[in-house]
């Protein structure tokens, strides 16, 4: 019994002496100016402690260049053992920063090795990166034939109520990217989740679906009311059918859709 409890008390201290280890670095990056080498001091061994985001704040540092050199492949090296720690969002990190080329070595194999851990692991925003990459490359000309995987991992992901999802599902759908099948109705009921979550792009999308009747029913008024929506949120489509519409309607319903919009814009505040 007493063997357990000392064991227990260790790591009882283990943690509090953690805690209180990051505390401080987070006290003195709080300092104006902050005192990053101590910072990184701390982040340091509470990392050597085995705190996962202790290592992640190093990473950081070395990210964007606090208290030490820009390096992004120390970066990278402190996100990898973040990401093994079972934090995915990190896993996706590293899918991006092996992507993208700008920090590390493009390396596509890597990136995809990194976004397939997470996928594997259930960590459906991953779901996403891959699959808008997929779609990225196929609207460039190149692998079409994967755009069936990305359709199914977005269908994944927005079923786990990840709502971007819905916008890459509309343009599959909408557009036919990669010579995957267009299909008005599907394209109109993705189209209609993500201007519901705000996107400016698929609001204008949906106002001329309801304007021409694709995939829905036409209906003038509804056209107006998403295209003044995404006419707010700088959409060049929105802003053209806005103008169009208002012109055309009575004082009456001018007011209508004015009021429903800012009912909408002040029910998402």
């Amino acid at each position: 019994m007493l063997v357990v409890f000392l064991v227990l008390a260790t790591g009882v201290l283990a943690t509090e002496s953690v805690d209180r280890i990051e505390a401080r670095a987070q006290q003195l990056m709080s300092l104006d100016p902050p005192d990053w080498q101590g910072a990184y001091e701390h982040f340091e061994q509470a990392a050597t402690l085995g705190s996962l985001s202790a290592a992640s704040y190093l990473g950081w540092m070395y990210e964007h260049g606090h208290g030490v050199e820009v390096d992004h492949e120390a970066a990278a090296d402190w996100y990898r053992l973040v990401a093994e720690g079972g934090a995915h969002d990190y896993a996706v990190k590293l899918g991006w920063m092996y992507m993208g080329g700008s920090q590390l070595k493009a390396d596509r194999a890597l990136a995809e090795q990194w976004f397939g851990r997470a996928i594997d692991a259930g960590y459906l925003p991953a779901h996403v990166a891959l699959a808008s990459v997929i779609v990225a490359d196929a609207l460039g000309g190149t692998g079409a034939e994967r755009v069936n995987e990305a359709r199914a991992l977005l269908e994944t992901a927005l079923e786990g109520e990840v709502a971007l999802a819905a916008f890459f599902l509309a343009r599959i759908h909408v557009e036919g990217i990669g010579g995957h099948p267009t299909d008005a109705a599907l394209g109109a009921k993705y189209t209609r989740i993500s201007a519901e979550n705000g996107q400016a792009l698929m609001q204008g999308w949906l106002a001329r679906m309801y304007l021409e009747g694709k995939g829905v029913e036409p209906d003038r008024m509804e056209a107006a009311f998403w295209a003044a929506l995404a006419a707010s949120g700088g959409d060049p489509l929105g802003r053209q059918l806005h103008a169009a519409l208002i012109e055309s309607m009575s004082d009456e319903e001018r007011q209508l859709v004015m009021t429903r919009t800012m009912r909408w814009a002040l029910e998402r505040r």
